[in-house]
């Protein structure tokens, strides 16, 4: 769904969902925290965690989805990762419309709070986004 200059204040954007699997993070055999139970406790965590970046791509698809070119061509994002994301867990990328601002003659720039969330409402990524939209 492609939003609009008309989207009011306290909208949401469609989520984008993935479970992340070990398998997802194989590294030629190589055991590191993303792919290997023991490597992960090793570092003092109970499973193996996805990669942040790919975590955060999730926030991404969900920007380029909403706002296409406008995303590509204006986007703005700062995250804070506040914990790691489990594998074999659901993440959800969320997004709510904070507020529009005029940018030149012919766009806004739409700011949105983003975030991704896990099954029992722990939030592990935080921050905003923001894109193009046309008049």
């Amino acid at each position: 769904m492609m939003i609009d200059a008309n989207m009011p204040i306290g909208s949401h954007l469609p989520s984008v969902a993935t479970t992340f699997s070990i398998d997802m993070f194989a590294s030629g055999g190589i055991k590191t925290i993303h792919n290997d139970q023991e490597a992960a406790e090793r570092e003092g965590l109970s499973a193996p965690i996805a990669v942040g970046p790919q975590v955060a791509a999730l926030i991404f698809r969900m920007m380029r989805e909403s706002l296409g070119e406008g995303w590509i061509s204006g986007g703005r994002c700062a995250l804070t990762f506040r914990r790691p994301t489990p594998v074999d867990q659901a993440a959800v990328a969320h997004g709510i419309l904070k507020s529009k601002m005029s940018e030149g003659p012919d766009q806004f720039r739409v700011e949105f709070d983003v975030w991704v969330q896990l099954p029992d409402g722990e939030k592990t990524i935080v921050g905003n986004a923001s894109g193009l939209i046309s008049r």
